[in-house]
């Protein structure tokens, strides 16, 4: 083979390799008018997310103000551009945001004390307390949970929520019509729930915090 031959050989795969790198390669200008650059996975999303994003999988979450499992991410992706100095999403209770991971997992447990046991020196001994215990009226729920029916199932099916900072029933149980849903405020984008009360941390992009603080307001 001539060293034209060869040459000429080298342009063709070359020429071939330009398009396919061209196709892999992704950037900030790749993205179509209705999506926006998302940084921090060096991707292209579209704006309002998907009309139907999965669900994410057992055991996952995502934050559930403006957030969405993304199967493609295999993580929870922004449905809007996230604003400037944004504090990490709020997941919902019971769940903690892991930023390297970009999706809420379960909480740690917290160490519950176990009741004492009964003195050995009383009568009865153990007997005496499991008595004295079916006597009582036993709560449905933990000291600061409240008893929430769901939606949905039997009468008599019900969740423990502490509605002190639960976002989608800040301040009572949103399935009895009590509280309020902090993830549905208009234009809020990272929300959060202080002692029963919805907070606005921040609001999406054409408004701006209320003085109160609880709400955002259309620029």
């Amino acid at each position: 083979m001539t060293l034209i031959t060869r040459l000429g050989a080298a342009l063709l795969v070359f020429a071939a390799a330009l398009p396919l790198a061209a196709s892999t390669s992704v950037s900030s200008n790749s993205c179509r008018s209705n999506e926006f650059w998302y940084e921090n996975k060096s991707c292209c999303l579209p704006h309002g997310g998907p009309p139907a994003p999965p669900p994410p999988p057992k055991g996952h979450d995502c934050p559930p103000s403006n957030y969405y499992w993304n199967n493609n991410q295999g993580c929870c992706t922004p449905s809007h551009p996230p604003p400037p100095s944004n504090p990490p999403p709020q997941c919902r209770d019971g769940w903690t945001w892991y930023s390297n991971l970009h999706m809420c997992l379960p909480s740690p447990p917290s160490h519950t004390p176990t009741p004492p046991s009964h003195p050995s020196g009383v009568p009865g001994g153990g007997h005496g307390y499991k008595r004295h215990a079916h006597k009582r009226s036993t709560p449905l729920c933990p000291s600061g949970f409240d008893a929430c029916p769901i939606p949905g199932m039997a009468a008599n099916d019900y969740e423990c929520i502490d509605t002190a900072v639960e976002l989608e029933s800040c301040g009572g149980c949103a399935s009895l019509g009590q509280g309020q849903d902090c993830t549905a405020i208009k234009g809020a984008w990272n929300v959060g729930c202080e002692q029963g009360r919805c907070a606005v941390y921040t609001c999406t992009f054409g408004f701006k915090r209320a003085p109160d603080g609880q709400s955002c307001i259309p620029l």
